[in-house]
């Protein structure tokens, strides 16, 4: 019985190595500095820049341990708001909305010290929410915001780890 645990279990460990995922070390950036100036926000929401800029801030030195700095960084992050949008998912018989949905998409472009546009992406989420829960839109765009801040920090550390 044991030797069949045992079996099982170096058979997860395999499985798992093989599977693509990777931890990000959180010291990937500890010696790289950034600049996140306030991103610009296309949408009517406004508002939605300062949290995306300071959630930006929040992942990239809590993700990857990087350096925020105001001048002479190593990279400069410029971050817009594309577009944010909300809607009724579901509506209840006396005509209130009982789910909602906001749909968000960022553009980003990350420069090196030299000013070379080394990544250039877009990033979208759809968050529902439920509003018998004491959820509203403020409360979805804040988890997309962090979602795709979590994800933009993500694909830098990848470029940073493959490019050093």
């Amino acid at each position: 019985m044991l030797n069949n645990f045992r079996l099982v279990l170096l058979g997860v460990l395999f499985s798992l190595s093989s599977c693509g995922y990777q931890l990000i070390r959180s010291d990937v950036a500890s010696d790289v500095s950034f600049s996140v100036p306030t991103a610009s926000n296309k949408s009517d929401f406004r508002g939605l820049e300062s949290l995306l800029t300071q959630s930006m801030r929040q992942q990239l030195h809590g993700l990857i341990g990087a350096q925020l700095k105001s001048e002479h960084c190593d990279y400069s992050l410029d971050l817009t708001i594309d577009r944010a949008i909300r809607s009724a998912r579901a509506w209840s018989r006396g005509g209130g909305v009982n789910m909602g949905m906001v749909v968000l998409t960022i553009s980003y472009q990350l420069f090196d010290s030299s000013k070379q546009k080394v990544l250039n992406n877009k990033v979208s989420r759809t968050q529902e929410f439920l509003i018998s829960t004491g959820e509203d839109t403020n409360h979805a765009f804040s988890e997309a915001i962090a979602d795709v801040a979590q994800q933009i920090v993500i694909e830098i550390a990848d470029h940073l780890t493959n490019n050093n």
